[in-house]
């Protein structure tokens, strides 16, 4: 169930990446802007929580030195998501998000699916 979290967090980030396309040439079509939006959220809110599900049917594995790198995960993306959050209340003022904030979110985002990554290889 961990691989179908990462296949469903790895679609978020595809969405995510058009995102930062549009935001980055400043095109302004809000409609389909607004709705990759809400897809990219809905969609990495639904993989980090069956990451969340998944993390206690996880076993341990102290070998490989990978103990933490679930709950790590976990936790850098539900930072993500806190942010994308943020992000989403700008965007409902009619203001236009600092690119600071979508960085961070990015980058917390980034890491998450990477120590992801390693958990999926080293176990």
């Amino acid at each position: 169930m961990i691989k179908l979290s990462f296949a469903i967090l790895c679609v978020a980030g595809l969405c995510g990446m058009a995102l930062a396309v549009v935001h980055l040439r400043a095109a302004r079509p809000a409609s389909a802007q607004s709705a990759l939006a809400v897809l990219h959220g809905v969609i990495g809110a639904a993989g980090l929580a069956i990451l969340l599900v998944d993390l206690d049917h996880m076993p341990r594995q102290h070998a490989m030195g990978t103990t933490g790198f679930g709950r790590t995960s976990a936790v850098l993306l539900a930072l993500a998501l806190l942010l994308g959050l943020t992000i989403a209340a700008v965007r409902w003022r009619r203001r236009r998000p600092n690119g600071a904030l979508i960085g961070v979110h990015a980058g917390l985002a980034i890491a998450g699916l990477v120590v992801l990554s390693a958990l999926l290889a080293l176990g």
